[in-house]
């Protein structure tokens, strides 16, 4: 069983959504969910059952109907996951969103991404659905704010009511008040195309979408979950002789000779390989300038942390950071965890401190002002 169909040239239409889909409705939805353990695939991985609850329980006190909301933001820059899954089965996306609403309690859902063949897949499948008659709740297209964290949960709905899409940082859960002040559950669309998949057939596919960010561009694969990172990296054709940067942006670095681990759920999703010759901590400077950037400097770790880590890497990278240098730039690693209005710092510091840990002989080199990378190539 897979999510994505083989032919991904065009959106599964209606008619063979229906065929493929509603051979066996599944009508309870949240023991299937617990049963299968369903997880999130925006990043975060959380179990989708407790969450549905939880709204359902706000829903049920508040006497408010709630809202689902569709988030393909993708703000992640080496993903496509998301956006595939929106222009190749958005039908799956519409059912899974339309359980979600059905057990919590939803009146109204949004299907939130960038303008393009994503959403226009969506407003297509939508008119078929209303021609065709489907029943469910009111759904609703927007588009979607650019920016790094703007996929973050609380940053799309501050959109959606008109604010700038910064993330609310750590006040009143969406659950209890979020899309017009409504109990409000957002879930990635790839989680929703799985909650669809549930629906139909009592089970969800045991596979992983992943984003593998090639020089000549991004490819999506589904591979089973546990498949071996080198077969990854082998289908795609990717050169990692040194090393994956695994979950995207806000993700984790792996070695070159721990890349036999088995893929499980990783982030965003995202496989970003580092060819032989590339030097690892090269990479994690300009990822961490950008995260810098992407910054909306509603708190002091992102307003000064940020910028200030982001110049520490880049001088590591440079071959000019000293012994006190690297010291400093552990210490502004620690200064950014869990401190931030938002995870954005304390993300990016992780990240950062991936890279020290997987590349230890490559930070001591660059510490003496050579690189090993740049060494292989001229040799």
């Amino acid at each position: 069983m897979r999510i994505l169909p083989d032919d991904r040239s065009r959106p599964v239409d209606l008619a063979e959504h229906l065929a493929r889909h509603r051979a066996g409705r599944t009508h309870d939805l949240l023991t299937a969910l617990h049963r299968t353990g369903l997880r999130g695939r925006g990043g975060a991985a959380r179990e989708v059952a407790p969450e549905l609850l939880r709204v359902r329980h706000e829903v049920a006190g508040s006497g408010r109907t709630g809202v689902v909301v569709a988030n393909g933001v993708e703000g992640e820059p080496l993903s496509r996951k998301d956006v595939t899954v929106l222009t190749t089965v958005p039908h799956l996306v519409l059912d899974g969103a339309a359980a979600a609403a059905a057990v919590v309690g939803a009146g109204d859902v949004v299907v939130c991404a960038a303008a393009g063949p994503g959403l226009e897949a969506v407003q297509r499948a939508l008119a078929q659905r209303r021609a065709a008659g489907v029943p469910g709740p009111a759904v609703h297209t927007a588009v979607a704010a650019g920016g790094f964290v703007a996929g973050q949960e609380s940053a799309v709905v501050a959109h959606l009511e008109g604010y700038a899409a910064r993330p609310r940082g750590n006040g009143v859960p969406l659950a209890r008040r979020g899309v017009g002040g409504r109990p409000t559950v957002v879930k990635n669309v790839e989680t929703l195309a799985r909650l669809g998949f549930l629906t139909a057939h009592g089970d969800q596919p045991a596979t992983v979408l992943l984003t593998v960010a090639l020089p000549t561009g991004p490819r999506v694969l589904e591979v089973p979950l546990g498949t071996p990172l080198t077969e990854v990296l082998a289908r795609a054709g990717a050169d990692a002789g040194g090393g994956v940067l695994l979950g995207g942006f806000h993700g984790s670095w792996r070695r070159p000779e721990d890349l036999a681990e088995p893929v499980a759920l990783t982030g965003a999703g995202v496989v970003r390989p580092v060819a032989t010759g590339e030097c690892a901590l090269v990479v994690t400077a300009a990822l961490t300038r950008y995260l810098a950037r992407e910054s909306v400097r509603q708190c002091g770790p992102c307003t000064f942390g940020m910028p200030r880590l982001a110049d520490l890497v880049e001088a590591l990278a440079r071959c000019t950071l000293d012994q006190a240098g690297i010291a400093e730039l552990h210490r502004t690693l620690g200064l950014l965890g869990d401190r931030g209005a938002c995870r954005h710092p304390d993300a990016s510091a992780r990240t950062v401190a991936s890279a020290l840990l997987a590349f230890p002989a490559e930070v001591a080199a660059h510490g003496r002002g050579a690189c090993a990378a740049r060494e292989v190539v001229a040799a």
